[in-house]
């Protein structure tokens, strides 16, 4: 029986398997591992995606993987037990 993979991982995303940037910079020195992130459902593009705190904790900020387009949510005090948003 064979299994159809129809999905795409994009490893720049993915910190642990990423050695370097697109610039051609170590991508380790810029880790993303242990970083408090957001699950956001993009909708301009029907994808999921991570975005990352800010290294002040003030904000979440990303992009979509597809279009590009930014989103920014902002930390505030007593926040939400939420992992998942939409956005786009």
């Amino acid at each position: 029986m064979s299994r159809n993979k129809d999905y795409i991982l994009d490893i720049r995303s993915n910190p642990r398997l990423a050695t370097q940037s697109d610039d051609g910079s170590n991508a380790n020195s810029r880790s993303l591992v242990g970083r408090p992130w957001i699950s956001v459902r993009w909708k301009c593009c029907r994808v999921y995606s991570r975005i990352y705190r800010t290294p002040d904790g003030k904000f979440y900020k990303g992009t979509c993987p597809k279009c590009g387009s930014p989103v920014q949510a902002r930390v505030g005090e007593g926040g939400t037990n939420s992992r998942f948003f939409e956005a786009g």
